[in-house]
């Protein structure tokens, strides 16, 4: 148990995670230890411990940055982090788009108005209850490249990407 503290201190810290993310991090472990979950795949179970402590807390997280940072593929943290959720009756909420406009505003280089458009675009199709399944990174992104257009900020599709 102690290595796999270490491990998630360390992933935790490579990601830049809030304090919280990794203390909730560290429950979530010691939870799946407990229940004989982590043995034999002590490191996929830290990343997606992590990975589910972004999901309670709202960090925005994707699989593929805690894949890339824990050197794992993303197919063995995504069955971890079903497992976690199935096993320890995770309460997950549904992540919101406009948490991650921010984020792919500032990759983008978009301005501040082409972002807070963004936001009211997320914000109207929420109202119009289309938003429901839809992978919110892409609605955020969807929502700027649409806004760019709106304010005569020309970008691809890629560069939104």
């Amino acid at each position: 148990m102690g290595s796999a503290l270490g491990e998630l201190n360390r992933l935790s810290e490579r990601l830049s995670f809030p304090d919280a993310v990794r203390d909730e991090a560290v429950c979530i472990h010691k939870n799946a230890s407990e229940r004989g979950l982590a043995r034999r795949r002590s490191v996929p179970i830290v990343a997606s411990s992590i990975y589910a402590a972004c999901r309670e807390k709202g960090v925005p997280a994707s699989l593929d940055e805690v894949a890339a940072a824990s050197g794992l593929n993303k197919s063995d943290i995504a069955k971890c982090y079903r497992l976690l959720v199935t096993e320890l009756d995770l309460r997950i909420p549904v992540a919101d788009p406009a948490e991650c406009v921010a984020r792919v505003a500032s990759r983008a280089k978009v301005n501040s108005k082409v972002e807070a458009d963004a936001l009211g675009i997320l914000g109207r199709a929420r109202r119009a209850g289309i938003t429901a399944g839809m992978y919110p990174p892409g609605l955020a992104a969807s929502a700027l490249y649409l806004a760019s257009l709106l304010n005569g900020q020309y970008l691809t599709q890629t560069e939104v990407a």
